[in-house]
This record gives structure tokens, C-alpha cells and sequence, in this order.
């Protein structure tokens, strides 16, 4: 029968009482559908919370892991920072020790002396030690900075040694008298002889060396200016202490280029041959004392 409405037909059951029976299979389906809906609910809230626990877990250890890499980094870092001023350390003793052979050196050379020579020292910088390949070893950068500071105090040690020994030496032989005060020739020499002047026997107590008017008169060692002007027989007159009881005197000066209290080096200009004084003609004369006694200059004219 096309074209017609299928019909649909219920059956009531009721009771005597007139009360309906309830539906158990519709009932116990929907009772099922709400024990899947708890039960699936209930499954995601214990896999959340066991993901949870597992990503605190998880975390946590990350954590661990990153504190305890950068404690790492934080003793590799002080580990470098020890190497670093270490290696400075030893850098800066072959400094010193460079510059106290140097002196040394220029010491030696002003007395015309000649040291070995020290071939130059240096030593690494931080970025030299660390291995090709940029494979820095802690360990073994460690130990080649050890062995290099052991090195440079090695050569301090022996520098220091050897400028105790030099020193004194070479402090005192820059304090002698040792050079030629003027370019000239020896017109008169030291002990007994006719005075010049009134040919009388007279002790000549230095040298006079003949020179060029306006020649310039050197200070023959490093030493202090104690006195300067005029004084009687010599003229225009220096008068320098170089210590360990030595002083020299020049004298017949045409002008005088130091003050008292100056200090003097070798070599330096101290003032310029004339005829001030009691002289016959321009000339220096020059006098050597030591402990207050004038002594021959011959021995302290090596040069």
C-alpha cells in the first residue's frame, strides 16, 4: 500500500494497581552509558594525572641535570679563572726579569762591558695554551701553564740570583771614575814637579790635560755635584762625591754647566775647559781623592 504513512503502535502494560512497569532494558542502557561516561572520565583523570606526574617527574630531572651542568661550567669557569692568573703570574715574573737584565745590560754597557746574551723570554698567552682544534682540556691545559709557571720561576729565580751578584759590582764601577773627563793631551802629571808659574818645586796633586778653549769637561762617573764656583788657584771648580769615599775636582773652568746637589751621570756635560784660576793656558785640571786624599788619576783613566 504505497503512498501510506506507516503506523506505529504501543503497548501499554499497567498493573492492577494502575501503576506503569518500568522499562529494565531501557533503563539498564541508559545505566551503561552512564557507568562509560564515569568510567571514561575517570580513565582520562588517572591518565592526566599520571602524565602529570610523569612531566613533574620528567622536569624535575631536567632540572637536576641543567643545576648540576651549570655547577659544572660554574667550576670549569673557576678552573680557567686559577689558570689564567696563574699564567699572568708567570708572564709577569719574566717581565720583571726581562727588565732587571736589561738594567743590567745598560749598567754593563755604560762601564763598556758586555753580559751574555739573554735571549728574549716572553712566554704564551692564554689563547697560545689552549690546543689546536679549540679542544681545550681543562687537565691538560692544566698542566702545560704548570709546567710554564714552573719554568718562569725557574728563570726569575735565577735572574734574581744573577742581579744579586752583578749589581753591586756594576753599581760601584758606575760610581768610579774610569773615562777621560776631556778629549786632550797630558801636559802635566801627578806628584812632584817645577811650578810653571814661578819655577819653584811644587807637588801637582792631578793632572792638567790640555784642551781647546770651550772643550767640554764629561763627569767620569755617575755621582752627586757637592760643590761648585770659585775657588782659590783652580778658578771656576767643581767638585763631585761618587760615593765609597771618591770625589773628583775640575778646575780652570771657563763655565760651569751643573749646580750643587745635582746628580751627575757618566759621560754628562758637567762644564767647559778655560783659563779661570792660576793658569799658563786653557786646559782641565782634573784631581782624583779618595778618603779626602788626592790620589794619582792614572788608574781611573781607563778610557
Amino acid at each position: 500500500m504505497s503512498g501510506m504513512k506507516s503506523k506505529r503502535y504501543h503497548i501499554l502494560v499497567l498493573r492492577e494497581d494502575g501503576k506503569q512497569y518500568h522499562n529494565r532494558i531501557l533503563e539498564w542502557f541508559q545505566v551503561k552509558r552512564h557507568l562509560w561516561v564515569i568510567g571514561t572520565t575517570s580513565g582520562l583523570l588517572v591518565l592526566g594525572n599520571v602524565g602529570f606526574v610523569a612531566l613533574a617527574i620528567w622536569h624535575g630531572s631536567v632540572m637536576a641535570r641543567a643545576r648540576a651542568v651549570e655547577k659544572e661550567k660554574a667550576a670549569v669557569e673557576r678552573e680557567f679563572v686559577q689558570m689564567n692568573q696563574a699564567l699572568g703570574d708567570a708572564q709577569r715574573r719574566l717581565s720583571q726579569s726581562e727588565h732587571k737584565l736589561a738594567q743590567m745590560q745598560e749598567l754593563a754597557r755604560q762601564q763598556n762591558l758586555q753580559l751574555p746574551n739573554v735571549a728574549g723570554m716572553g712566554g704564551p698567552s692564554s689563547s697560545d695554551m689552549i690546543p689546536e682544534g679549540n679542544s681545550a682540556n681543562p687537565n691538560e691545559l692544566g698542566s702545560k701553564i704548570a709546567g710554564f709557571s714552573k719554568e718562569a720561576n725557574e728563570v726569575a729565580d735565577a735572574t734574581d740570583n744573577l742581579v744579586g751578584v752583578l749589581a753591586p759590582h756594576l753599581d760601584m764601577l758606575a760610581h768610579t771614575p774610569s773615562i777621560w773627563p776631556v778629549k786632550g793631551f797630558l801636559a802635566s802629571g801627578f806628584g812632584h814637579r817645577d811650578d810653571p808659574i814661578d819655577g819653584e818645586p811644587a807637588f801637582h796633586p792631578g793632572y792638567d790635560i790640555a784642551a781647546p778653549y770651550g772643550s767640554p769637561v764629561q763627569a767620569p762617573a755617575d755621582g752627586l755635584v757637592v760643590e761648585t764656583g770659585w775657588k782659590q788657584g783652580y778658578g771656576n771648580c767643581i767638585i763631585i762625591s761618587h760615593g765609597n769615599g771618591i770625589a773628583t775636582l775640575y778646575g780652570h773652568l771657563s763655565k760651569i754647566l751643573v749646580k750643587p746637589g745635582q746628580k751627575v751621570k757618566r759621560w754628562q756635560k758637567i762644564g767647559l775647559v778655560g783659563t779661570s784660576g792660576r793658569t799658563t793656558g786653557a786646559h782641565l785640571h782634573y784631581e782624583v781623592h779618595r778618603q779626602g786624599q788626592a790620589v794619582n788619576p792614572k788608574p781611573y783613566l781607563l778610557y
